[in-house]
């Protein structure tokens, strides 16, 4: 529950916790993989619903992507879970109130640098631009460049190329919590949660590629 959940806050805090975790508990491995895996693929959905919010053209162009990136997400935790839910680990929740002042304050920082800088990059660089920025943000925070393209398409960015910014930087996203659970929960980690989350990332990158163009 606290991996569902906790992926419509912060899915990397949720990583970041259960790799720990993983490190003293190896036998509640394939458990703290689902609950990453759960909060990791809640952030498909979740980016969904969001772009669509502010764009509703923006639905069509990334319900497919989601949908498969959820999926592959899903499915290998559905798989654990089954495997291992007669087990109850027992850990605190990793996540501290999304809504208190200092957070909010961080993301409208962070979410006004990027806004600024995509219409920058696009004035400069065009649409490669935007892309690489969106690749770069999703290192740190999908919501933020979700928000900004989705509402840069309103006007002055055409979809595709705002969908395929919001599928990649999800896609970058995944990729780097995918290492963040190899390097800190170990190798059997990296297996149980790197490797769906890589191939998440690329079926995600694919099926936008032949969706939207």
């Amino acid at each position: 529950m606290t991996g569902l959940f906790g992926g419509l806050a912060s899915s990397t805090a949720v990583t970041l916790h259960f790799s720990r975790l993983a490190q003293t508990s190896a036998a509640f491995g394939p458990m703290l993989a689902t609950g990453i895996l759960l909060a990791c693929g809640t952030m498909f959905p979740r980016t969904l619903l969001v772009a669509s919010l502010l764009n509703p053209d923006l639905f069509q162009l990334l319900l497919l992507p989601a949908a498969v990136m959820a999926l592959l997400t899903y499915l290998p935790a559905l798989f654990y879970w089954r495997a291992q839910k007669h087990k109850k680990p027992t850990a605190e929740s990793p996540l501290s109130n999304p809504l208190e002042l200092k957070t909010a304050l961080k993301f409208g920082f962070l979410l006004a640098l990027i806004m600024l800088l995509g219409k920058a990059l696009q004035q400069w660089f065009g649409e490669i631009g935007v892309l690489a920025l969106a690749a770069a943000s999703g290192v740190a925070d999908v919501d933020a460049i979700t928000l900004s393209l989705a509402r840069m398409s309103q006007t002055e960015l055409v979809l595709p190329i705002a969908a395929t910014g919001i599928v990649l930087a999800a896609a970058s996203n995944s990729l780097v919590k995918g290492g963040m659970a190899t390097v800190i929960g170990g190798r059997r980690m990296g297996l149980q949660v790197g490797l769906p989350l890589m191939i998440s990332a690329f079926g995600g990158l694919v099926s936008v590629w032949l969706w939207v163009w």
